[in-house]
């Protein structure tokens, strides 16, 4: 017994004593590794799951997404584009991850006071004439349901319709 006491002793010294040894500094000729940094604009995604009850016919498969926001107390003023990106998408339904900025609150002009609403719009000329939003294009089905999401790590639902 007292000999298994000195090996875990003597175990645990080891580790200790490697885990303290000051770090080694490189030679003249070896290059050190230049530090990793996350993106300090983007903190997470927000995933949004686009779906639709529609049969879609996509001809032109970009799409853009936006992301706004606004002081939820302030009507009459608008919303603040916070960011917005490009995807190609070749049917419905879908699900993206849209980077959403670290300080996505402090982008919003007027300052919000109050609570932030962020809602989502996109951009897509699916029908391939040239314009967006037009009759033919895919777009958000509104009667549905408004496309308020909250920066979370849930997946938010938007629904789509054709425009008629």
């Amino acid at each position: 017994m007292k000999n298994h006491l000195l090996v875990f002793i003597a175990a645990g010294t080891l580790m200790l004593s490697s885990c303290s040894k000051p770090p080694q500094k490189p030679g003249p000729d070896e290059k050190v590794p230049a530090p990793t940094v996350a993106h300090p604009e983007t903190s997470n995604n927000l995933k949004i799951e686009f779906s639709g009850t529609e049969n879609f016919t996509i001809k032109n498969p970009k799409l853009k997404v936006s992301l706004y926001g606004a002081d939820e107390r302030l009507a009459d003023a608008p919303a603040t584009l916070i960011t917005e990106m490009e995807y190609e998408q070749k049917s419905v339904p879908f699900t993206i991850d849209l980077p959403v900025p670290e300080n996505a609150e402090n982008k919003i002009n007027p300052k919000p006071a109050g609570p932030v609403k962020y809602y989502v719009t996109i951009s897509w000329d699916s029908d391939g004439n040239g314009k967006a939003g037009e009759k033919g294009d895919i777009f958000i089905d509104y009667d549905k349901q408004f496309p308020n999401v909250k920066l979370n790590n849930e997946t938010q639902k938007v629904y789509l319709k054709v425009l008629k």
